[in-house]
């Protein structure tokens, strides 16, 4: 009685957690590579201008590739300059322009196959547990909606494909040498994020110890089978993240890297508007456009209404097993939910003090497999909804592209090469510039034009941050830096002060520019040139 019992819960879950589309099979690789190829094209021709000059876009990634060449220059994180994140894409950075140089086209070309590299990882995930259009239905809605505001190749992207690649580990079986495996995955990316590495580590514990659960023919030791692939788990993501931040530890010292790593974005990271809470209004109001009104909110309902919606069927189908008496089989299509939806939730969890679309897009890869397997689960009406979406967001990337393709544009020529600069004010500033500066000069200010002018900055921190973000011994390090390099000009954005800012610690800085340093042009954007006065 018993075995037919599990036998028909065995059958019953199959049938559950397969997909209706049973007229078709999951994707095949030849039909995955296609969909990374084709994100990785409209990627491209997000960030290019055919045939291959780079756009030069104002996002986070320029910031990460700055630092990059700050390494190559012999720099190092906490101890030369300030670094809040652990320095896992910095390092990425150092190493490509090592290897292909110092142009403008690597931070684009590295989003592009981070893009395809993810949309590899959740059609891979996808065709394990569904089968037809549902299976591709999340590498659409990676293509249009969650690209719309994460075309920047950041320590998100980076940290979100080591979590993926460790969840991928560990959704068939959790053997000892997987589990090792997928800890070392997870000091891969608290090297990248140290938050999102943390909070992934706890998910995992929490699978783990679920999951050993739920597993009848290891009833009676699951308890100390789970805590020793916790152990094993932890030790894995210590030793690796120790190897790979180790030097930048003893180079800077424990106290002052705890201090940059824990302490600063614990304390001060929300200090800035765009940091915490208030960060997605501000983005909301800065943004333009129609698509705004399709991405923006499918996001920030979807992801987390997602992971609720996983886990009240989670709950529904264990009172009905519990009121048949009828066991569920923990099947690897359960165990890849499950764990899909942990380590979606823990990602969700580690980026929620400070949403913003760049933030939630990169975490959503596991939501838009959940979303995709909870509508194959609704017959023909969950069909149609999965087509229509699919339809949308491969609308919304095309969009994109031909917005980007025939927006004007214009053409400056910098020390890094020939790049494509969409707005005519900043156009303007490179060319200014490139006139009036050389590459190798110090230079303080505006970070966007570090890089491409090959610059060099003299201070432990990219640009001075308000309220409080900015801390007094920075603030002293800044000054200290121009005072020592004789830093011939500064860019400036200089907004006036009011009585809110009286916590921003930047007033012996501007004391200092305005002892030593005289406005000598203003670009229409707000930005200022300030140069010394000899």
């Amino acid at each position: 009685m018993i075995v037919e019992k599990v036998t028909a819960a065995n059958e019953e879950s199959r049938s559950a957690y397969r997909s209706p589309d049973r007229e078709t099979t999951s994707p095949s690789r030849r039909t995955m590579a296609l969909l990374a190829a084709v994100t990785f094209v409209v990627c491209c021709l997000r960030s290019f201008v055919p045939p291959h000059t780079p756009l030069l876009l104002w996002g986070d990634q320029l910031g990460y590739a700055t630092k990059g060449v700050r390494i190559l220059g012999g720099e190092l994180p906490y101890r030369d300059f300030f670094e809040f994140l652990t320095p896992g894409t910095d390092l990425v950075y150092a190493l490509l322009f090592r290897c292909f140089g110092i142009t403008m086209w690597v931070p684009n070309l590295t989003m592009a196959a981070l893009a395809a590299v993810a949309t590899l990882g959740i059609t891979w995930s996808a065709r394990r547990i569904m089968q037809g259009w549902f299976a591709v239905l999340p590498a659409l809605l990676l293509l249009g909606f969650v690209l719309f505001g994460s075309l920047d190749a950041t320590h998100h992207w980076f940290s979100t494909i080591a979590v993926m690649a460790a969840v991928s580990l560990l959704c068939q079986r959790t053997t000892l040498v997987r589990v090792a495996a997928a800890g070392a995955l997870c000091g891969i990316a608290a090297s990248f994020t140290q938050s999102k590495g943390a909070a992934i580590v706890a998910g995992l514990f929490v699978y783990l110890l679920w999951s050993s659960r739920l597993e009848p023919s290891r009833a009676g030791n699951h308890l100390r089978r789970a805590l020793t692939l916790c152990l094993v788990l932890l030790l894995a993501a210590t030793l690796v993240f120790a190897a790979i931040n180790g030097r930048f530890i003893l180079a800077a010292g424990i106290r002052p890297w705890a201090h940059d790593v824990i302490v600063y974005p614990l304390r001060y990271f929300g200090r800035v508007d765009t940091n915490n809470w208030r960060g997605a209004g501000l983005e909301w109001r800065e943004r333009s456009g129609v698509l705004k009104w399709i991405c923006s909110p499918f996001l920030y309902l979807s992801v987390p209404l997602t992971y609720l919606w996983f886990f009240a069927e989670w709950s529904f189908s264990k009172d009905r097993s519990r009121s048949t008496q009828t066991p569920i089989a923990f099947n690897p299509q359960r165990r890849q939910l499950l764990l899909l939806a942990i380590a979606g939730s823990a990602m969700l969890a580690a980026v929620s003090p400070a949403l913003s679309i760049r933030r939630i897009s990169c975490v959503s890869p596991p939501a838009m497999v959940l979303l995709a397997w909870l509508l194959s689960r609704r017959g023909p009406s969950g069909l149609t909804c999965a087509k229509l979406l699919g339809a949308v967001s491969v609308v919304i990337a095309a969009g994109q592209v031909v917005a980007v393709q025939t927006h004007p544009k214009h053409l400056v020529t910098l020390p890094v090469g020939t790049v494509a600069i969409p707005s005519a004010d900043n156009a303007e500033l490179y060319r200014w510039m490139a006139e009036n500066t050389h590459p190798g000069q110090w230079y303080f200010g505006l970070p966007p034009l570090t890089l491409p002018l090959e610059l060099r900055n003299p201070t432990p921190i990219e640009s001075p941050g308000p309220a409080g973000y900015s801390r007094p011994d920075q603030i002293a390090a800044v000054v200290q830096g121009l005072e020592r390099t004789q830093t011939p000009m500064l860019i400036l954005r200089r907004s006036p002060r009011t009585q809110a800012d009286k916590d921003d610690n930047l007033q012996p800085f501007f004391d200092y520019v305005d002892a030593h340093y005289q406005k000598t042009r203003r670009f229409a954007p707000g930005d200022e040139v300030w140069q010394r006065v000899r």
